[in-house]
């Protein structure tokens, strides 16, 4: 017992109320919230650790997709240095990317404050339309809080599949640009941002390689016809999460999560909310049950 409230004190979980030493002292615990927050962040930070310690030990077994840099024309290859030059030019390129975006995630877990930001830009980008946007992801670990950002992703017309390993860190944009790490073993020394024509076709070819390996994420999806917003809520109202939470996941007011499942109430003709999910469910089966006998919808690969 005095191990586990030495354990909970160190996280800030608790504290006693009298002096140090005896058995007899009053603890007091703290607010949830907070202390959610620290393990949150203790769990990415380790998992992160055994990430890149995976990263070393898979090397090998993915050789990488871009040779020699510094062999690159000096125009064509350009060095952001810390995170907070790269997050300022993703963004940027981002908002300007009008056909298609390809993104490859090997983390297995996600810090929430990175998650907020991108989901932002990402309602940014689907809010234009006819951005083709394929993700390619390895499963979640246990305890992590991204799932919510997954079933936005995709609730908002990403197409997200996932690996159980990656070869690295990558985004590319329009078939123009490309980003990989500086350093796959530590994010924070910044991104090397590539423009040659036959380095980010290289890029591409070995994302859509992958691609092909992957299976589309088996979570389930709303039927179509729904907006973007009423997607994002069904799907994480499918998931469980309650209208408090949505309200943080997705940046609205309560009021504007029951104005909008009211309206799918009024829509599809129900009183009640599991009445809806059964007709959403329904419609989103016999969808399914339809494009599965359909030839199947590959994305347009790069001619190499």
């Amino acid at each position: 017992m005095r191990v586990a409230l030495d354990e909970l004190a160190a996280l800030g979980a608790a504290s006693p109320d009298g002096p140090a030493g005896g058995d007899d002292r009053t603890w007091t615990g703290h607010d949830p919230a907070q202390v959610v927050a620290v393990l949150r962040d203790r769990h990415q930070r380790s998992t992160l650790a055994q990430h890149r310690l995976q990263l070393r030990l898979t090397r090998i077994a993915h050789p990488p997709a871009v040779g020699d840099l510094s062999r690159l024309p000096r125009d064509e290859v350009h060095r952001l240095d810390g995170m907070v030059r790269t997050r300022a030019r993703l963004s940027t390129v981002l908002q300007s990317a009008h056909h298609e975006t390809l993104t490859m995630n090997p983390e297995p877990a996600f810090n929430t404050a990175e998650l907020k930001e991108s989901s932002q830009q990402m309602r940014k980008v689907s809010g234009r339309g006819g951005v083709t946007r394929l993700i390619l992801g390895i499963p979640a670990s246990a305890g992590d809080d991204s799932a919510w950002y997954s079933a936005e992703s995709r609730a908002r017309g990403a197409r997200y599949r996932e690996l159980p390993t990656m070869p690295m860190k990558l985004f590319v944009f329009d078939r123009r640009s490309a980003f990989i790490v500086v350093d796959p073993a530590d994010r924070s020394k910044g991104y090397w941002e590539i423009t040659a024509a036959q380095a980010v076709s290289d890029l591409i070819a070995m994302f859509y390689q992958h691609w092909e390996m992957s299976r589309p994420s088996r979570m389930w999806m709303p039927p179509k016809g729904l907006s973007p917003r009423e997607s994002a809520i069904v799907v994480l109202l499918a998931d469980g999460h309650t209208d408090a939470a949505i309200t943080t996941r997705l940046d609205l007011s309560m009021r504007t999560i029951a104005y909008t499942v009211a309206g799918l109430m009024e829509r599809y003709q129900v009183t009640n909310r599991f009445q809806l999910g059964l007709r959403l469910g329904a419609e989103a089966a016999q969808q399914a049950a339809a494009a599965s006998v359909s030839p199947p919808d590959t994305p347009h690969q790069p001619t190499r």
